[in-house]
């Protein structure tokens, strides 16, 4: 127990930590006014200030927020930070004063920065453990890489014309392929083949989700004992990208069968879920929470570009707006949108706190 309310206090941390580091540091290189850094919401629970802004850890763990001048008054935000300011002078480091680019980039920059995290926690992650080559060892009878033609001893160069550097990558990308048929590249005693194989959907146990999943194999397993490979840096770069990417595509597929209907709601999990998986994650070892986090980190960068209010995303759409039409939302629509979005997150909040609540039941 100890050790999963640590690993979540880590992840949640550090992740929040990179977002709203991001905000902070672009905020800073254009010259806005930063008034506040604070992990967590609502009032302060400790804190210092140095300079013009005031360093704090909130009450309330969930989010962070980086309090810029010109910005967070005219938006509402003031309650959720422990109370509203009062009436002040509009100054040349406001956040409003400053160019379009300028503002896109600060809001931005909390999302790149998770994903540059997920970039280098994979890419060091694959730097510390090398790599399973993609060597079939055994290839089980009557299965779809038996009817295909595999063969053990082959190695897997491609699927679909996408390099396949892992056997990982290869259980991934399949895994993405119920029922559908595959291109797959396979060196064979130093000559070049291509295979079609259709993969058979098999249903596994889904820690995130609680629930059963379909999911693509095609019957082949690599030597657990060897085939693994050491990774110099130059080589752990693309294999972080792609699992990085890999994530990003997940993700956004996900999002898209909610919308579809194609998922359920129910399997959206929260922040009790996320500390399950941490403390999983923590006692598999130091690479497998480093890897955890990444992909924590990538689904935050993912929904904080919905263009909702409140999030990066809906700050953003504001800005495209402002782009389109030539001149910003007036501050009253801003708060009646910030206020509507709020209660939109509040509600997600409890939904998703809900299904953690009913998982464990």
């Amino acid at each position: 127990m100890i050790l999963t309310i640590l690993a979540t206090v880590v992840v949640l941390g550090v992740l929040i930590f990179v977002h709203e580091l991001g905000h902070f540091l672009a905020a800073k290189a254009v010259d806005i006014e930063v008034q506040r850094f604070s992990l967590g919401l609502g009032p302060k629970m400790v804190g210092f200030r140095k300079g013009e802004t005031e360093y704090v850890v909130s009450w309330f763990p969930l989010g962070g927020y980086v309090k810029m001048a010109g910005m967070a008054e005219e938006e509402g935000i003031g309650v959720l930070e422990g109370g509203a300011s009062g009436e002040r002078t509009p100054s040349p480091r406001d956040f409003d004063a400053k160019s379009l680019p300028a503002r896109t980039l600060v809001i931005s920059a909390g999302v790149l920065m998770n994903f540059l995290f997920a970039l280098v926690a994979f890419i060091v992650v694959a730097r510390a453990q090398g790599v399973q080559l993609a060597m079939i060892s055994t290839v089980q009878e009557d299965s779809p890489a038996a009817e295909a033609g595999f063969q053990p001893g082959d190695r897997i160069l491609s699927i679909q014309g996408q390099r396949v550097r892992s056997f990982e990558e290869l259980r991934l990308l399949v895994q993405q392929s119920p029922e559908t048929a595959i291109r797959v590249g396979v060196e064979r005693e130093g000559e070049r083949l291509s295979l079609e194989v259709v993969p058979r959907p098999v249903r596994i146990w889904s820690d995130v989700i609680r629930d059963s999943v379909d999911v693509g194999q095609i019957g082949v397993t690599s030597d657990p004992d060897g085939g693994y490979r050491t990774l110099g840096w130059r080589e752990a770069i693309p294999e972080g990208s792609f699992r990085t990417w890999y994530w990003v595509r997940t993700t956004l597929e996900f999002i898209g069968q909610l919308v579809s209907g194609g998922s359920s709601a129910k399997e959206v999990g929260g922040p009790i879920l996320i500390g399950q998986l941490s403390g999983q994650a923590a006692r598999a070892g130091i690479w497998s929470l480093l890897a955890f986090m990444a992909v924590i980190s990538v689904n935050l960068a993912i929904l904080n570009l919905l263009p909702v209010p409140v999030l990066d995303g809906g700050h953003l759409t504001f800005l495209a707006f402002e782009a389109v039409r030539g001149r910003a939302l007036s501050v009253e629509q801003r708060i009646r949108l910030t206020q509507v979005g709020m209660v939109l997150i509040v509600g997600l909040m409890v939904w998703v706190i809900t299904n953690d609540v009913l998982r464990l039941l």
